[in-house]
Parts: C-alpha cells; structure tokens; sequence
C-alpha cells in the first residue's frame, strides 16, 4: 500500500487534450461498458469532449478520503486501489480497479466529501471529467442526472451484497461470490467473451474479503481443483465465467440454511 502521506505531496499528474480522433476512440472504447454504453450517443460526447487523459505514476493519488471531489474518473490504462481508513489507523481494500473503471461518482452527484482514497497500484492513465464540467452538463440538460445517478444505484447494490456476504456466509462462499463480482463488474466494463482475467493479487483478496492468507491459499486451490479458476502471477484467470457464477450462486443456498438455522434455535430459546 502507498505511503499516503508521501503521495499527497507527489507531482501533480499530466494532463493532455485531446484531438477528435482521440476522443472518437475513447467513446467507442468506453461505450463498450454497460453503463457507459447505455447513455445516449450526444451525453457520451458531451462527457469525453469536457474530460482530459491525466498519467499517474505508480502510488499516486488520484483522490484522497475526505477532500473535495476532483470529479468523475475512468480508468484507461493500469490498474487503481480504492481504500478506506479504518478506525485502528489501518485502510481496508475496497475494491481493485482496472481499464473501464469508473469512480468518483458519489462526490461529483451529491458534492460531499470523497468517501475512497484511489491509489495508481500501477502506473495509470485516467479519464477526468472534472465537477465544474459535470455540473454545467447537468445544468445544460437536467435529465442527464438520471444517468449519472445509475452508477451510483449498481455500486449500492454490490455494496448490499457485500455486506451480506461477510454477515451471513462463510470464507468460501464468500471467496466464490467477490471472484464472481468482479467478474461481472469487469464484463460490464469491458463487455469480453470467453475467459476473464482478474488482475487481482491474493493478497488483495485477503484484504478485500477478510481472510488470513493461509486461508485463502487453501481455498484457491479447491476452486482451482475444480477447474473454475487457474492461478497465475497477480492475477486469476475465470477459464468458464459461468461456472463461477454458478458456483457463486451456491451461497445463496448457505445463505438462507444458515437464516433458517437461526430462527429454528431463537424459536427454541
């Protein structure tokens, strides 16, 4: 994890502006997401011609917890640590952003404070369309807001059941549900066939589920004994995005056993 005290006083990232060509590319490339994809041709242009390519060298922050929003990113290049502090003075992994990742949208909607610390794991480049843009498309067409407002609506949802995951299920169910959710969440970025490769560390996923390595560790290895993951450097391949979604769906079942299973014993008490 970055130095956050160091990176705050890093350079500040270069921006570039881009030539039609450029952006003609970047709205084809990025419409290939659903949510994304699913704005009207005109808003897509009005966002990618008001937004600039700013580079990030690895560590840097793209936004810190508890300033003003920036505006609203999309990661082009590289790979992004969405972190949160917590009260012991340690940050707790969030989620791992790669190209198609969208952020920022909670500051840019509601002009409150950013809730993330985005850190470039890697070295970055980022879409940037800065609040002052976003908040004169939204003045020049309001029912632009609605649009906006539905990534918001597919982060709250994921939230949900990530909180239910680690109330309810246990490791392993949790392990097959957060691959199964990033999976998706990167066919909605990228709208790819066939395999999916996560580029996600097993350490990250320690963090991001709650669990020692040695743990995770073991249960890779079922998941990989039953051929619905393979294993490789920083990264897990998806070979049947399917199969994992299925097997995510299992949990589901445990899910409501475990429900029943503690209103059988409160009945009893």
């Amino acid at each position: 994890m970055a130095n956050l005290s160091q990176s705050r006083h890093s350079p500040p990232p270069a921006a570039s502006f881009m030539r039609v060509a450029e952006q003609k590319s970047l709205i084809d490339r990025l419409s290939q997401g659903s949510w994304f994809g699913r704005m009207p041709q005109a808003l897509r242009e009005r966002v990618i011609t008001r937004s600039s390519v700013r580079s990030y060298d690895k560590g840097q922050l793209l936004s810190l917890e508890g300033s003003p929003p920036k505006g609203l990113f999309a990661v082009l290049e590289g790979q992004v640590h969405l972190v949160v502090a917590m009260g012991t003075g340690d940050e707790a992994l969030v989620h791992v952003g790669g190209p198609g990742f969208w952020f920022g949208e909670l500051g840019v909607l509601t002009g409150n404070q950013t809730v993330v610390t985005a850190i470039a794991h890697t070295p970055v480049r980022a879409l940037l369309l800065p609040t002052s843009q976003f908040d004169l498309i939204v003045e020049e067409d309001p029912r632009s807001f609605r649009h906006f407002a539905g990534l918001i609506f597919e982060r709250y949802a994921a939230l949900v059941r990530a909180f239910a995951d680690i109330q309810e299920i246990t490791p392993d169910a949790r392990l097959r549900r957060r691959l199964a959710a990033l999976v998706q969440l990167q066919r909605e970025d990228r709208m790819e066939a066939g395999s999916v490769t996560l580029g996600v560390t097993q350490a990250d996923l320690s963090r991001m589920i709650g669990i020692s390595r040695q743990t995770l560790n073991r249960l890779l290895g079922q998941l990989q004994e039953r051929g619905l993951i393979e294993l490789g450097f920083r990264k897990i391949i998806v070979p049947e995005p399917r199969r994992l979604l299925e097997a995510a769906a299992e949990s589901e079942t445990e899910i409501a056993a475990s429900t029943a299973s503690r209103n059988r014993l409160s009945v009893r008490i």
